[in-house]
């Protein structure tokens, strides 16, 4: 770990090794590649050949498939589709992620869009400036969209996407119209991060339509945002959905019900265990938090709690919907039955920034269960090591940290890649803050010597950029070549590679 804040001669015996060693293995055989990728696609693309710039609308014909290696960068150089009739495995690794974005973040690309009976896999990908356009089904689906097909999707980031192709668009990261299967879940949705996702219709984040038995577990959707209802997710005639574990925070509808989750259409059946949603808010609408038509809802362990609505906070049943709701800290919508809630302040640790464990003076702590079976469904079976106390938590955290639970707290900051990337003057980097700290950032060469610190200060909550000239602490001009950009926040610190042309 480079211990930034000590003098430079006591650690640069061992940190600019350890740093050294950490930039070569982040750049096999010091290879400035690109490859550029049009039409018909199979067999593998591999982190030698990236990044990929997507010069042309891709096709992964029925009967093949596209393997994406960890560290695959694939940049969108227009508004292309990625068009998957076969089969996609992107599988990245927690510390080498598979990027797909977009050389120019206005214009955007147009998404990944499964059509196929395979069950494509993404796992530590980062989807992001993905942006509908045209008509059905086009125009749903900002970053991905599963069309009669389904995708198992795992620690995934889906961040600044857009359905706005129209005011019909809908799903702005998401949109899966007939997935899933009335006997098992096919598509699911684990560990992943859904923030600042927008569309004009219906799902800010995700929007299913005719779905089955979605699985959606220990994911966090955190200022995402629509016109028409479902600041995060909107469903329609949705069957056995399941939200386990999920963090809503901050996501909003400007005209409708649901400023993180609502449901219409028919028959709809939905099902939520240890979930928080907090500071939603539907602006001109009913359900701050969630409003539900058509539906019914089985609650277990969730925390609903100030989610402001022009006609009704936090929970709405719309028309034809009851809800069943045991060991949950909310209002009781009208309409609802179950035992063992309450309605208090859930005392978070640090809601402004974005800390939502409880503090020990916080009655829903010990105050879940540890398992309950809700219309036939087996919601919630947790064992005593999964847990602190004598019962479980309300909502998504618990207040401990648990052996072999992993600590889902928001990270401190998230760092996009640099832009342009290649550059020959200067090249910016955002990055966001979930709360204020020391922040700072130094550009290194591939020997791992500090070329140039451009950031060392306290910095707010919320957005910010960084932008380098190419130029040395010196004020000269550094040669053309491979670069680092190493920012820390707090005790998390992240790498950027930039590649310098002149």
């Amino acid at each position: 770990m480079i211990r930034c804040c000590l003098p430079r001669s006591k650690v640069q015996s061992i940190d600019m090794r350890s740093l050294l060693v950490l930039f070569l293995a982040l750049v096999p055989g010091l290879v400035f590649s690109q490859t550029d990728v049009s039409g018909t696609q199979s067999g593998t693309w591999t982190a030698d050949d990236s990044p990929y710039h997507v010069v042309g609308e891709i096709v992964v014909p029925d009967g093949q498939a596209l393997l994406v290696e960890p560290g695959v960068e694939v940049i969108f150089q227009g508004h292309y589709k990625f068009t998957v009739n076969g089969y996609l495995e992107a599988v990245g690794a927690e510390n080498d992620t598979i990027r797909f974005t977009a050389d120019n973040h206005t214009t955007g690309w147009g998404g990944i869009r499964i059509s196929s009976g395979d069950i494509s896999r993404l796992e530590y990908c980062r989807i992001e400036f993905g942006k509908t356009a045209g008509e059905y089904p086009d125009m749903h689906g900002g970053g991905l969209a599963l069309l009669g097909s389904d995708a198992v999707v795992s620690h995934c980031v889906f961040a600044d996407n857009d359905a706005t192709a129209d005011n019909l668009g809908m799903g702005g990261a998401v949109y899966g119209s007939g997935t899933g299967s009335y006997d098992e879940p096919l598509t699911r949705f684990t560990d992943c991060r859904f923030i600042r996702n927008h569309c004009y219709g219906e799902g800010g984040a995700i929007k299913f339509t005719g779905d089955a038995n979605t699985e959606i577990t220990n994911c966090e959707f955190i200022q995402n945002d629509c016109l028409y209802g479902g600041g995060a997710i909107s469903g329609y005639s949705i069957y056995g959905t399941k939200l386990i574990n999920c963090l809503f925070v901050d996501n909003y509808t400007m005209y409708s019900g649901g400023g993180a989750v609502g449901v219409l259409g028919s028959g709809n059946t939905l099902y939520l265990a240890n979930c928080t949603f907090t500071g939603n808010s539907a602006v001109t609408g009913d359900g701050g938090g969630l409003n539900l038509a058509y539906t019914e809802a089985f609650v277990a362990n969730t925390i609903v709690y100030d989610n402001p609505g022009m006609y009704s906070d936090d929970f709405h049943l719309d028309w034809g919907s009851n809800a069943e709701i045991h060991y949950s800290n909310l209002t009781m919508p009208s309409g609802a039955t179950g035992g063992n809630n309450m309605d208090v302040d859930p005392l978070f640790v640090d809601a402004l920034n974005y800390d939502f464990h409880l503090t020990e003076a916080s009655d829903c702590i010990d105050a879940g269960t540890d398992y309950i079976v809700l219309n036939g469904e087996t919601l919630v079976d947790m064992t005593p090591e999964e847990y602190c106390g004598t019962a479980p938590e309300m909502g998504a955290y618990e207040s401990c940290s648990v052996s072999g639970v992993e600590d889902r707290t928001m990270a401190m900051f998230e760092v996009d890649q640099n832009h342009p990337n290649p550059f020959s003057t200067r090249t910016a980097v955002s990055y966001r803050l979930a709360a204020e700290t020391f922040v700072s950032a130094t550009v290194y060469d591939v020997r791992g010597r500090a070329i140039r610190t451009l950031v060392g200060t306290r910095q707010a909550v919320g957005p910010h950029t960084i932008v380098w000239d190419g130029l040395n602490n010196s004020g000269r001009k550094v040669g053309q070549g491979l670069y680092f950009m190493r920012l820390q926040a707090g005790d998390q610190s992240r790498s950027v590679r930039m590649l310098l042309t002149r």
